[in-house]
């Protein structure tokens, strides 16, 4: 399991309903349920540090190599990081995962296919916004991390919540989703019930990500909805139990 894959793991666990003062301040310093991953170009590694401190879980370094790698683990060491390369056969990817990468982002146009033998590292996938159904379902049989579908194009609609869906329930696989630095808490819940389990802002967003962080942690826990849409199911009389056989009829 890489690191990435395991950082999703958790984000995705159900909470369960707190129970006393003590369950609900542990609820609270729980690991967030919505990962925030910050995008840089590969000549950025300075920002890398702020980006952890801010509140990143992870980097993903637009177009960099083993080198820029490098300086970015010098510059974040700890901080998850991906790459998007230029190049994407199992040789680069093996370079890049030796240089500290912990996951690599393919384009599913362009990625060799010999590039997802390599061990040790995570993967995602950029996906086609035309994507039919047979394919997404074969995506499940990739081993992959995330999925990342294509930027929203305007407002969050109910139109593309339900494009989101068909990529989480087809492909059975996690989605990471471009969204602005100013996104709210609404939207980033709506994304999450929708089967995202990150989002990806840009380098020049940096600066809003703690609000955006604090947003995600102001978040109900994952299954949370569903339990107070629950109601109480009281036993018809006729479903009390009596036993007819216990009732005493005396005719005499």
């Amino acid at each position: 399991m890489s690191k990435l894959s395991d950082a999703i793991r958790r984000a995705g666990r159900t909470a369960p309903a707190p129970l006393g003062f003590a369950a609900r301040a542990a609820a609270a310093a729980a690991s967030p349920t919505v990962l925030c991953f910050v995008r840089l170009n590969a000549n950025e590694a300075n920002k890398a540090e702020e980006a952890a401190k801010k509140g990143a879980d992870a980097v993903i370094i637009d177009g960099g190599d083993a080198g820029k790698v490098k300086d970015f683990v010098r510059k974040a060491p700890g901080l998850i990081l991906g790459v998007r390369p230029h190049k994407s056969d199992r040789e680069q990817i093996t370079s890049l995962r030796e240089a500290g990468a912990d996951f690599v982002v393919l384009d599913v146009d362009s990625a060799m296919a010999d590039a997802l033998l390599e061990e040790n590292i995570g993967f995602l996938l950029l996906v086609r916004s035309d994507a039919d159904d047979t394919r997404l379902r074969l995506l499940s049989d990739l081993n992959l991390d995330a999925l990342v579908p294509p930027a929203p194009d305007g407002a969050l609609t109910v139109e593309r919540l339900l494009e989101l869906r068909r990529f989480s329930a087809l492909g059975r696989t996690p989605l990471l989703v471009e969204v602005s630095g100013d996104a709210g808490a609404s939207s980033v819940q709506a994304l999450r019930e929708s089967g995202v389990a990150g989002v990806i802002i840009e380098g020049s967003s940096l600066g809003k990500l703690e609000k955006l962080r604090a947003a995600i942690g102001a978040m109900p826990p994952r299954g949370r909805m569903r339990e107070e849409r629950r109601e109480a199911m009281i036993p018809a009389p006729s479903m009390a139990g009596h036993d007819h056989d216990d009732d005493d009829f005396d005719d005499d």
